[in-house]
């Protein structure tokens, strides 16, 4: 099996279609929009400025040769005509209080005078109103002579209207106007009274504010079918003139010729989100044109596939978006939110009796969306009906979906395996089609994504299968491909003309891009060809022959397929239940390695890194018993030939080792001068190995070293503590040590051995790491004891002894250790001198050490002479973490905790000036703060580090 996982990114395009040319035009782009956003006029001026060059509004005629038009194409003309179509009106939005400028110019020595009226819907404030009857309320009318000089309400030439409005500019010419003064925001669209004429500069601008101080609103204007005229010999010409052949000429659309397309996004919670697209169309020549754009295509009502494609007819009422002038004023049209989409092409093997391999696209899309994929099998990126395959789905909810391709080529033939495949797919979201009818001659489309995401060009499609491409004048006619559905950088799709002929002739040519999309492209051997496996925690290691167990459960764990010159050929992540399946699986002889490091295909392959305190339990390639033998995490000489491999199996388990200590005497009460041995275990209670095991000695000084005896590593009893250098430990052995010694003073002593390893591995458990033994050795003593014992009472420690009788005995002090090694005195208890009686005493502890605390206690004679009683342990872990006290405080102030070592400190006053504070990794667990200088009044502790901060508020008495 074979996975290729391609992820879309979220601005325009995929990023690895751009490098610094992208960028480059992105700025253009983003100039050329800043420099159209600073024009005044909206309307013919935002075409371009040219006065040759015609892009001229179209009214149909009525009652001449043209008058069919009309049908397809009522822009401008009353409500009370034949074959009127509302859906058609050259619209203007204004909110309420707004005043909208306009004027009008028909290029022609005719004389006449034409009625410019304006209405609204009273029933209706939406985009599109339709009234036709009662509800079609006129706003405003003005009777005039378009043609002829500049005048009230008539721009005569290019650049007056592009500079616009005098009354809002300034200069330019002066325009006609009303306020919309009906109390709400809405659409208000404009008739004429009579047709049949060009109009080669207008102008509609929406202003708000008063005379003198109108602030213009760009995007207001807007119709879901345009009429567009242009390559005349003259405005009132009905020969179509095309100079140049695949050139712009005099009378060919103006440079900025095209539309910005706004599409809502119904997928969100908003109403009101939309995506907006530019399409132009600079160069080229259509005679009379008809713009307009949808989501099907020419046609809605067959499939999509067919709905899309490109035909020899007219598309009469399949408008649907508005095509405005300028980019839809985003306070009204506002911008939605990109959608994503990731997907994973997998390669597989077919399961028995089939042979070959086939593929799976999975795809995951927030919004509905269109999918084609192209299967280019010659590879020259292009679609070859012979030879190649076009996958298309469309998917009308968000998802998780895939789609199949068999393996076979458009004849049914089955690919090899190692055969070169070129996978071109698009995601299209919310399809945006712009069918165009009788566009003679088209330069080349210009698609550029406005918003959401990135400035720039898209890629746009097209599929003109049914347009005949012989036959044709100029028989050059058709200059792109027959069907494009994977996607080309726009300018594309170009076609000729030498005059009203031609390959979209009184034909309707569509093209397409997306409201957002994707275009994904991945080449490479068809190689469908897996090899599959586990990782186990196999615990038992080599004991049982057998690589088993549970699966391994370990995040960004890889098995790498590598060839003979130890480069990564394939590679696979190892799943939550320890199994793998590498594709992409080429023939040959190979090995497979397990790591953590992340490979790179074709790169040197990484080294084996196993999870952190694992080890290396076997490798074998099949199931039941068996094993390679070595235990390096390497499965060697695997042999692919034209089938699957599956049970490449490693096995790998935790580096589990437990140190326990041991310590007994020989006798637990010698007499003085006796001589006494101790022996000393440690043993490794796991599976694994353990190294650098070392053993610390804690002798009191009241036994004296004769001699040792150890069972493997060296013992040095002159080291302060002494060390027992054991070395390494295998599974479940135990190592011994025995010490024999003179005792020289009959004290009780209490000691204890430490064991640990320095190889930098956790243990399984550290409680078991100590061993003591103690010893009463026997003389006659001033004090007989009874007992010694501590008890944890809430959050003091109480020490409790009893002596059996006195003799000169003066007073005890008692000492607390945390290591045994080195002791602190923490007061007196005087004692009661001579007495045969039974003696209670009894101290408290009223800060004990937080963790593991060992107390003794010092009897001192009346001559000054001492001895030692045992060494008690007593815990002490409070529930809580930081602990500050007394509170009030007065001369001191104490911080306490068990884990005070990891945090910064600081005391600061109420105006949060610091007056003390220490750094972390201190290693007390309590520190005392001298407050006897500071002032009556509020202060604070604050303790912090990466993770935790604790603020303490205090009182100064």
């Amino acid at each position: 099996m074979k996975t290729y996982n391609v992820y879309i990114f979220s601005n325009n395009c995929t990023k690895g279609f751009y490098s610094l040319a992208k960028l480059i035009l992105a700025i253009f782009f983003l100039i050329s929009l800043a420099t159209i956003q600073k024009l005044t006029a909206e309307g013919s001026g935002d075409w371009g400025t040219a006065s040759n060059r015609q892009s001229m509004l179209w009214v149909p005629a009525s009652g001449s040769e043209v008058s069919s038009y009309r049908v397809r194409g009522c822009m401008l003309t009353p409500s009370t005509v034949a074959d009127y179509n509302p859906g058609h009106r050259l619209y203007v939005y204004v909110k309420n209080g707004e005043t909208v400028f306009y004027g009008f110019h028909r290029n022609s020595s005719t004389s006449g005078t034409t009625t410019v009226s304006w209405f609204y819907d009273s029933s209706d404030t939406s985009f599109f109103p339709m009234a036709t009857g009662s509800n079609r309320v006129q706003i405003n009318s003005n009777t005039y002579n378009f043609s002829g000089a500049e005048a009230t309400g008539k721009p005569a030439t290019a650049s007056s209207a592009h500079i616009g409005p005098s009354q809002v500019t300034g200069s330019g010419y002066t325009a006609f106007s009303f306020v919309n003064n009906t109390g709400s925001d809405r659409a208000f669209w404009v008739e004429l009274s009579t047709f049949g004429f060009n109009i080669d500069f207008w102008d509609i601008t929406v202003a708000s504010g008063t005379s003198g101080s109108y602030t213009e609103h760009k995007g207001r204007v807007y119709s879901r079918f345009w009429s567009i005229a242009n390559s005349r010999s003259s405005s009132t010409s009905t020969a179509l003139t095309i100079l140049n052949k695949g050139q712009a000429d005099a009378y060919s659309f103006h440079e900025d010729f095209g539309f910005f397309v706004p599409i809502d996004n119904t997928y969100t919670t908003a109403s009101d989100d939309y995506f907006v697209k530019h399409i132009r169309f600079p160069g080229s020549s259509g005679g009379w044109t008809n713009f307009f754009a949808n989501q099907d295509g020419p046609r809605n009502t067959l499939s999509y596939e067919e709905n899309r494609k490109s035909i020899t007819t007219t598309s009469t009422n399949n408008y649907q978006y508005p095509l405005f002038i300028n980019d839809p004023d985003p306070s009204i049209w506002k911008t939605t939110t990109p959608p994503s989409a990731t997907l994973d092409i997998v390669y597989s093997e077919k399961a028995p009796p089939a042979t070959g391999g086939e593929a799976n696209v999975n795809i995951n899309i927030s919004l509905p969306a269109i999918v084609d994929i192209l299967i280019d099998i010659n590879g020259n990126g292009e679609y070859d009906a012979d030879s190649d395959v076009i996958l298309s789905e469309i998917y009308e909810s968000p998802g998780n979906y895939t789609i199949y391709w068999n393996g076979e080529d458009a004849h049914g033939v089955e690919l090899p395996s190692g055969g070169e495949v070129n996978f071109v797919a698009s995601v299209a979201f919310f399809p945006v089609h712009f069918p165009i009818y009788d566009l003679e001659q088209c330069l080349g489309i210009h698609v550029d994504n406005v918003r959401p995401g990135d400035p720039g060009k898209d890629f746009i499609f097209w599929d003109d299968s049914l347009i005949p491409r012989t036959g044709l004048t100029p028989a050059d006619s058709p200059q792109s491909i027959e069907v494009n559905v994977t996607g080309l950088e726009s300018p594309e799709h170009i076609w000729w003309a030498t005059g009203d002929n031609g390959f979209s002739n009184n034909k309707t040519i569509n093209t397409w891009t997306a409201s957002f999309y994707r275009v994904v492209q991945r080449t490479s051997g068809f190689t469908f060809l897996s090899i599959s496996g586990n990782v186990f925690e196999d615990l038992n290691a080599l004991q049982d022959n057998t690589v088993n167990g549970a699966g391994v459960n370990i995040a960004n764990l890889y098995a790498v397929l590598i060839n003979d010159l130890n480069n990564v050929v394939s590679f696979a992540t190892v799943q939550s239940d320890g199994t793998y399946v590498i594709n992409d699986v080429p023939n040959g002889t190979f090995s497979i390695i397990i790591t953590t490091e992340l490979p790179t295909l074709n790169e040197i392959a990484p080294s084996i890194i196993l999870p952190l305190y694992y080890e290396s339990t076997g490798e074998f390639l099949g199931s039941g018993e068996g094993h390679d033998g070595t235990p390096n995490s390497i499965l060697p000489n695997i042999l692919v030939d034209n089938a699957s491999l599956s049970n490449a199996n490693f096995g790998i388990r935790p580096i589990e080792y437990d140190l326990i200590a041991g310590k007994s005497v020989s006798a637990l009460k010698p007499e003085v001068g006796d001589q006494i041995t101790f022996t000393i275990t440690v043993e490794n209670s796991g599976y694994s190995i353990a190294t650098e095991v070392f053993l610390e000695e804690n002798m009191p000084v009241g036994y004296s070293y004769i001699s040792h005896t150890a069972s493997q590593g060296t013992y040095d009893p002159l080291a302060s503590p002494a060390i027992w250098d054991i070395g390494t430990l295998g599974s479940w052995e135990m190592a011994t040590l025995t010490i024999v010694v003179e005792v020289l003073d009959a004290v009780d002593y209490f000691n204890f051995v430490e064991t640990f390893s320095n190889n930098g591995i956790p243990e399984t458990r550290d409680d078991n790491n100590y061993a003591s033994a103690t010893t009463e050795p026997i003389s006659e003593l001033p004090v007989e004891w009874l007992r010694f014992q501590g008890k944890l009472i809430h959050e003091t420690i109480q020490l409790s002894w009893a002596t059996a009788k006195e003799r000169y005995s003066d007073h005890f002090m008692i000492q607390r250790s945390r290591d045994v090694k080195n002791w602190e005195n923490l007061g007196t208890v005087l004692a009661q001198g001579f007495t045969e009686q039974i003696t209670d005493y009894a101290w408290t502890d009223e800060n004990p050490l937080i963790g593991s605390n060992f107390y003794r206690l010092i009897q001192f004679d009346m001559d000054g002479s001492n001895s030692y009683s045992k060494v008690i342990r007593a815990d002490f872990n409070p529930n809580w973490e930081i602990k500050v006290y007394p509170n009030p405080f007065v001369e001191h102030l104490y911080m306490r905790g068990k884990d005070l070592g990891k945090f910064n400190w600081s005391l600061r006053d109420y105006t949060g000036r610091i007056l003390h504070e220490g750094s972390i990794n201190q290693s007390r667990n309590e520190i005392k703060i001298e407050t006897a200088k500071l002032q009556s009044g509020l202060y604070f502790i604050k303790l912090e580090n990466n993770s935790q901060s604790y603020i303490y508020k205090l009182k100064k008495n």
